[in-house]
């Protein structure tokens, strides 16, 4: 195996990696999306059939995202070589049977107490241990474009799914909704239970990506491999700006989510039009998350780190602008589909840049911590702004400085001084 992605291992088999690129897309379609992209979806079914408030009905995300953060503190010392199927596939089970209690319950504290296993199961059995096993088994040469393949994967299966979920609810109601979201959790596990392989070493091949002088050392076990410990890192502040810039760029990415479609409204759109430019990004950003996965690999971490920001920050700034400048709406959304990986594309690689590998699942666990703090604060940041300013201009030229500020960070960050080097 050389540092190119091939199709297949030094043996002439299909490189297992691409498998699991392929359950890590899967998983990230069924059971991530099926846990939050997918909530809007239920809104109105649910609060109309049971007469629960908008507002209470939508506080479960909030309760889900605290478990989501304290699963991701705990776990990050136990996803490894010898834990990591046996907690996704636990934590696989607790997500499907949080699902079938959605489409069971008839007061809005089923739905709360519910919630909770469905955060176990997102921050255990979603971005987290999937990015680790990209990571594991994609070498520092082409982990860009390993991550970028994962999340465009994500999207690209992401739509049809969301579309047939849609047709599901329409014909058999939320409930049937909530339980085809169930057995889509369930097609997930027997996936990782046969495909969920910490590292090349369990499969005795040479990773794709890594320097020649690691190829030819032979298959590499992330368990042996040079990088901080925990202790050690966090005790780097380059570690910990970085580990903030996520925070920061969730702040934007997060906020975008929710108030992206009001803001485009607001500035002289229909619904109609600003859902659809909405669902145009989705598809922009298969290709996007490409770019930007291969540019980061040809041009290196620090480029993909700051340049993802600037151009978010830009695109945001057009949707400041767009209420009084319209013909800044389509550049603003391109610029947009071009920063927003930023969050789950680049932040991983920007981590093992500066940890190494012998932590990396903890120092991941660490980033998607601060990844869902930024996406519970984002939102409400901006729709207080919002309400305080009477419009949207000030709150995205603030989320603007916020992403400015990130890429000053990343910058910082990803120095060379401060890229792992084994003493």
């Amino acid at each position: 195996m050389n540092n190119k992605m091939k199709l297949r291992d030094e043996n002439g088999k299909v490189y297992f990696g691409w498998y699991i690129l392929i359950m890590s897309a899967i998983v990230g379609t069924l059971i991530y999306n099926g846990i939050i992209s997918t909530s809007g979806v239920f809104l109105l079914p649910v609060t109309t059939e049971l007469g629960i408030p908008v507002g209470a009905f939508s506080f479960y995300i909030s309760i889900l995202s605290i478990a989501n953060i304290i699963t991701l503190y705990f776990i990050s010392r136990k996803l490894n070589k010898g834990n990591m199927k046996k907690i996704m596939l636990i934590t696989g089970a607790l997500g499907a049977l949080s699902f079938v209690g959605f489409a069971f319950s008839t007061q809005i504290w089923h739905f709360y107490l519910f919630s909770i296993p469905m955060g176990v199961c997102f921050g255990a059995c979603t971005m987290t241990p999937c990015t680790i096993l990209v990571s594991n088994w994609f070498g520092p040469k082409v982990r860009g474009k390993a991550m970028s393949f994962y999340i465009a994967g994500v999207s690209l299966i992401g739509m049809p799914v969301i579309n047939l979920l849609n047709y599901v609810i329409l014909g058999n109601g939320w409930r049937g909704g909530y339980v085809f979201c169930a057995v889509g959790v369930l097609i997930c596990l027997p996936l990782m239970a046969k495909l969920a392989v910490w590292s090349p070493a369990d499969k005795g091949v040479a990773r794709m990506g890594d320097e020649e002088e690691a190829v030819e050392a032979g298959p590499v076990d992330p368990d042996a491999t040079a990088g901080y410990t925990a202790r050690e890192g966090l005790k780097k502040s380059a570690v910990w700006i970085a580990l903030l810039s996520c925070l920061f760029v969730t702040l934007a990415s997060s906020s975008m989510l929710q108030h992206g479609i009001p803001t485009l409204i607001m500035s002289g759109q229909s619904p109609a039009i600003a859902t659809f430019i909405s669902s145009l990004i989705s598809i922009a950003l298969i290709g996007t998350n490409i770019i930007i996965g291969w540019a980061t690999d040809r041009f290196g971490v620090q480029f993909g780190a700051v340049a993802t920001c600037l151009l978010f920050a830009v695109g945001v700034l057009g949707y400041a602008m767009v209420g009084t400048i319209p013909g800044l709406m389509y550049p603003a959304i391109l610029l947009y589909a071009f920063g927003v990986p930023a969050v789950n594309t680049v932040s991983p690689l920007i981590i093992a840049y500066i940890c190494g590998e012998k932590a990396i699942q903890k120092f991941i666990s660490y980033m998607n911590m601060l990844i869902a703090v930024g996406g519970i604060f984002g939102a409400t940041v901006v729709g207080l702004l919002f309400d305080a300013t009477g419009g949207y201009k000030i709150p995205w030229l603030i989320m603007a400085a916020v992403l400015l500020i990130a890429a000053i960070m990343r910058a910082a960050a990803t120095s060379k001084m401060n890229k792992y080097a084994a003493e």
